[in-house]
Formats: C-alpha cells, sequence, structure tokens
C-alpha cells in the first residue's frame, strides 16, 4: 500500500471518521460487528475518492489484524491451559496430588501474570488507536494503524 494521502479534503472527514468510527458497531454485534462496519463502510465509501479507499482499507486491515491477534492469542491460552489440566490429572492419578496442586498454581499464575493482560492489551489497544485515527482524520490526515497485517492493498 502507497503511503496516505498528505490531507483530508473537508468533504471526505465525515465518512473517514464513519469509516474509523465503524468498529464501535462490535458493542451492537459482538465477534462480528468490530469486522462488519468497517467492511460496510468502506465498501459503501470506497469508490468517492482513493483515501476514503484507503482509509477504509485500513480499518478493515486493522480489524482482521486484531481478529487475528486474539485468535492466536486464544489458541495459545487454550493450549497452555490444557497442559496445565492434562499434568494436573496426570499427576493426582499417579498419586501425586503436589502435582496437581503444583500444575493448578501454574495456571492461575499465568492467567494472572500473562493472559490478563495480554487480554487487557488487546481489549483496549484497538479502542484507543481507533481513538488516535479518528483524532487524526478530524485533523485532516489520514492514518495508518500500527501492527496492522496489510492484507487488503
Amino acid at each position: 500500500m502507497s503511503a496516505p494521502s498528505s490531507c483530508i479534503p473537508e468533504s471526505e472527514r465525515t465518512p473517514a471518521l464513519v469509516t474509523h468510527l465503524s468498529p464501535l458497531l462490535g458493542f451492537v454485534l459482538p465477534g462480528i460487528g468490530a469486522l462488519l462496519g468497517p467492511v460496510a463502510a468502506w465498501l459503501y465509501f470506497r469508490d468517492r475518492s482513493r483515501l476514503l479507499d484507503e482509509q477504509g482499507k485500513e480499518a478493515v486491515n486493522f480489524q482482521i489484524s486484531v481478529w487475528i491477534y486474539n485468535t492466536v492469542i486464544g489458541l495459545v491460552a487454550f493450549g497452555l491451559f490444557s497442559l496445565g489440566v492434562i499434568g494436573g490429572a496426570v499427576g493426582s492419578a499417579a498419586g501425586q496430588p503436589a502435582a496437581g496442586a503444583f500444575a493448578a498454581l501454574g495456571l492461575f499464575g499465568a492467567f494472572l501474570l500473562f493472559f490478563l493482560p495480554v487480554l487487557l492489551v488487546l481489549a483496549l489497544l484497538p479502542l484507543i488507536l481507533m481513538l488516535m485515527a479518528v483524532i487524526h482524520v478530524s485533523g485532516g490526515r489520514p492514518y495508518r494503524y500500527p501492527l496492522t497485517l496489510r492484507l487488503l492493498r
């Protein structure tokens, strides 16, 4: 994707704002709304200008990236949780109740020290970056989300 244009004309700021705010649909339709909103806004506004097309793709790519990151973290968490449960069950079945307790403590510690902070970041970061996009676009500057896999070009 080429670098965004330097200035958003006044007439295109509102559609760009709608595009960047559309992930809030995720609060109404959990799971799919955060992606459905930007896709619908992008499809509606993309033919108006190259800049609106770029900003729409940026919003869609960011939401796809957030979904991918959440899925990967969820799979890792599930895998580690499963290993802990299996380890605890095997330890208890082998007559070592301390192994089961240690596995449960390890699960709790991993959740508190790693997964809870990661989940908080993954919940808050998209909202913070969306607000930054709104501030940039309302000031007439295009926005590029960090940590975005640019799948739509």
